[in-house]
């Protein structure tokens, strides 16, 4: 029973049972009865005398309201209450048309092109993280400058972590200059243990990110960043946008045969090494996700491709093959 909803503290509450149970008590016997402290009493017969619940006329012989009375009237005191914050909240659906003209104002000015220029560095690295904490398929990136700081690094790597714990699909290129430092490198390394894809090219490239093919993101000015940004929602340029990034990505190298270039097949990862052993011993894609700390998602992927490269039918031929070529 939760009387805090009509305005009764539990203190108060042991107060008034206090003086129905002990009629005609002064105020001053409460606190030893109940070992209560003196200020804490006082609190409680104040507040139960402004909401009528004791007559504090002669403080020396208190008087308790009968509770069918004090407690009925405190009850509808509350539901008026109520009543008019509901009757307050359903007015509010009268500000939907004033709302409604502005969004086709806005459909007006967005009709002409859909780019929104952000020019503040704040407002940009908000927009980035709204983006991408609402990117629910795949996140690419054009990085065409050098490592990042330590700062953006600590900044970043929970940010894709996360994504990547998701499921999101995480392709990124990189200028080879990006990794000449250690810090960025192993960075990029922990990305790829988690399932992103990095690609190292030396071709010229803008920067870009795009989120769920949706939306893209480039400076407004190349060679100033500090001049802000241009989200790009307009469909056709999206399509061109993603043309080019696709052109870059076929064309750049992998991290992992950029620093190590295999003889010949390429090089098992640490993860797709622990994907090959769970993949032998688990029952469900759940379980093994999990035990890899991975989605379900990245997972299948995973497993998608280490058949593929295995050319096996099922996943207990890859196994097989796996052992054959002394994969695990």
């Amino acid at each position: 029973m939760d009387l805090s909803v009509i305005g009764i503290t539990p203190q108060a509450e042991q107060v008034y049972r206090f003086f129905l149970k002990h009629k005609g008590e002064g105020v001053g016997s409460v606190p030893e009865a109940l070992g209560m402290d003196p200020d804490t009493v006082e609190e409680a017969v104040d507040l139960l005398g402004r909401l009528s619940m004791l007559d504090l006329t002669d403080r020396y012989r208190v008087t308790a309201t009968d509770p069918r009375v004090a407690i009925e009237r405190l009850v509808e005191q509350r539901m008026e209450e109520l009543n008019a914050e509901i009757r307050r909240v359903f007015s509010a659906r009268d500000a939907i048309s004033s709302f409604q003209d502005d969004k086709r104002e806005g459909d007006k000015v967005a009709a002409i092109l859909d780019i929104e220029r952000v020019e503040d560095g704040a407002r940009v690295r908000q927009r980035l993280d709204d983006l991408a904490f609402f990117c629910y398929k795949e996140t690419l990136c054009l990085h065409p400058g050098g490592p990042f700081t330590e700062v953006m690094i600590e900044s970043a790597l929970p940010l894709d972590q996360r994504s990547l714990r998701r499921g999101l699909a995480l392709k990124q290129i990189f200028h080879p200059k990006a990794i000449e430092d250690q810090r960025m490198l192993s960075y990029l390394r922990e990305l790829v243990n988690l399932g992103a894809e990095i690609r190292i090219t030396d071709q010229h490239m803008d920067r870009m990110l795009m989120y769920d093919r949706s939306v893209a993101v480039v400076p407004i000015d190349p060679s100033h960043h500090s001049a802000g940004a241009l989200l790009v929602r307009e469909p056709g340029l999206i399509s061109q946008l993603y043309i080019y990034f696709e052109g870059l990505w076929k064309s750049a190298v992998d991290l992992r045969h950029h620093l190590d270039p295999p003889d010949e097949e390429p090089a098992l990862s640490q993860m797709e090494q622990r994907i090959l052993t769970v993949m032998a011993t688990a029952d469900k894609d759940e379980i093994a996700a999990r035990e890899l700390d991975i989605s379900v998602r990245t997972y299948r992927r995973y497993v998608a491709d280490l058949m593929a490269r295995l050319g096996a039918a099922n996943r207990f031929q890859a196994a097989l093959r796996a052992k054959e070529e002394n994969w695990i």
